[in-house]
């Protein structure tokens, strides 16, 4: 069964925003709150790409960085 890309749109929209709070409530990008949400964003970020994906067979012209070389 595949997600509703409406459902994981505001899933990823509403993890933009506790990333921006946890962001702007750091003391720098190696606290591991940061990189704690960076995570949880990156896979809502995915599951609303692979959600368009299988509705509409469509791609974001996004990458996630990682630090694989």
């Amino acid at each position: 069964m595949s997600t509703d890309p409406s459902f994981a749109l505001q899933s990823l929209i509403a993890r933009l925003e506790q990333h921006l709070a946890v962001v702007s409530q750091s003391r720098g990008a190696a606290e591991s709150s940061v990189d704690a949400a960076f995570g949880v964003l990156a896979d809502a970020f995915e599951d609303y790409e692979d959600a368009l994906y299988d509705q509409y067979s469509e791609l974001l012209p996004f990458t996630i960085p990682s630090d694989e070389q």
